[in-house]
């Protein structure tokens, strides 16, 4: 009997640390078990792609905006390794100068579906595009002009390319009453009729707060039957309300199983971005 006992012990003494040591991984594993868009953008094509292509898959990403414009064979082996893992990959891109003279973005275009066709077990979901008016020096003066620059370009790439599925990161505060095709609404809205998907960039460190910066698009979508996708930041110099720099990885892991609880299914949640996510 005291073999048993002693036995018994040494086993609990052995396997319990493991057991704890699974939970405490795990509360740095994201899920968002129940929405359909778990994303990340991803800007530095120069990562190691293994590494954190693993960490995406650990955190039940299955999503990935991918800022590569090389179009070469090294774009499409990323793309199959995501793939692999069950992730798929967005074509990221954008520039405010693309607001008033939209030239390049219309050769990246002509790349990029010539890419898709040279590539067709390697190819884009679609393209992803950070188009951000107020990011134009001359914003306070032509806020008005450039916002309805930005719905003009959602209607445009739609109609040019209605094969191509567009999603626009907008910010959470692009509520201005603007008038398009007879018909005036706030500025978002506009974009969200044109776009496949938009991305709030509601970038706040609760879920609650994440939650209250986006109400306005959120009604909207659900009253639309639009997809929308909120955003959250890991890294900022604007305050501390606005990433999760300061509390990290766990903490926002709570807070974002939180907010997931309060979306639809059909909405999703995005981390920008993949490299400041990995290290917070």
């Amino acid at each position: 009997m005291k073999k048993i006992y002693l036995l018994s012990v040494l086993l609990l003494i052995t396997f319990v640390p493991l057991f704890l040591g699974c939970a405490d991984n795990n509360k740095n594993a994201l899920t968002f078990l129940q929405l359909e868009t778990k994303g990340v953008w991803w800007w530095d094509n120069s990562l190691k792609t293994d590494t954190y292509l693993t960490f995406a898959k650990n955190n039940g990403i299955n999503e990935i905006y991918f800022c590569d414009s090389r179009f070469n064979n090294e774009t499409a082996q990323f793309i199959e390794k995501a793939n692999e893992n069950k992730i798929e990959v967005y074509f990221l891109c954008g520039e405010y100068q693309w607001l008033t003279d939209a030239s390049s973005l219309y050769k990246t275009m002509e790349d990029y579906l010539d890419f898709q066709s040279n590539y067709p077990n390697a190819n884009f979901s679609g393209v992803h595009l950070d188009i951000e008016p107020h990011q134009d020096p001359n914003f306070d003066t032509t806020k008005e002009k450039l916002i309805l620059s930005l719905i003009n370009l959602s209607y445009n790439l739609k109609s040019s390319y209605p094969s191509v599925s567009f999603d626009y990161d907008l910010p959470f505060w692009l509520e201005d009453e603007i008038e398009f095709n007879q018909q005036t609404l706030p500025a978002f809205a506009h974009i969200m009729n044109n776009a496949n998907r938009v991305f709030l960039m509601s970038y706040r460190d609760t879920a609650e707060q994440i939650y209250n910066v986006s109400s306005a698009e959120i009604e909207y979508a659900k009253a639309n039957n639009k997809t929308l996708v909120l955003g959250v930041e890991t890294k900022s110099n604007e305050g501390d309300n606005v990433s999760f720099m300061e509390e990290g990885k766990e903490y926002m892991n709570l807070e974002l199983e939180k907010l997931s609880k309060m979306l639809p299914d059909n909405f999703g949640i995005s981390i920008h971005q993949i490299k400041t996510w990995y290290s917070l």
